[in-house]
């Protein structure tokens, strides 16, 4: 008498479908890390860009010039480097070094660069409107 054949996956089959979910799960989950490292510049980038429009704000409504330290009152994490109007490349700022929100509702044209772990955010200020006119996060990785 011959023997019925019998269905189901051998073992190698169920190794190598399971190999490939591996796979899939790990390219999900490095593509989730991507998303939070971005959100977390973003969220940076935000932070910054709200200090310099309340600054803004105060200076014009106290009618008193406000000075921002930099790096200090920024709350930005990683290092901070500091491109003045005129200067060609970014630099470290110096210690006392502030960036000044003027009463007349002006303040010093400047591109910052904040360089952390996961990446960094490169912003440039208006001088007319305090807001950043350009804006670039690059993640790592």
């Amino acid at each position: 008498m011959q023997r019925a054949l019998q269905r189901g996956f051998t073992l190698l089959e169920i190794c190598i479908a399971m190999a490939i979910g591996s796979l899939l799960i790990g390219v999900a989950v490095m593509g989730i890390s991507a998303v939070n490292d971005e959100n977390e510049l973003q969220r940076q980038a935000s932070h910054i860009e709200l200090t310099a429009r309340e600054s803004m704000i105060k200076a014009v409504m106290d009618q008193h010039p406000i000075r921002v330290e930099i790096p200090g009152g920024l709350g930005a994490s990683g290092d901070v480097t500091v491109k003045r109007y005129g200067e060609k490349q970014f630099r470290k700022p110096v210690r006392g070094e502030f960036w000044e929100f003027s009463p007349t509702g002006i303040c010093e044209p400047l591109e910052l660069r904040v360089i952390g772990q996961t990446g960094s955010i490169e912003m440039g200020f208006d001088p007319l409107t305090g807001c950043a006119r350009n804006r670039s996060v690059i993640v790592k990785g």
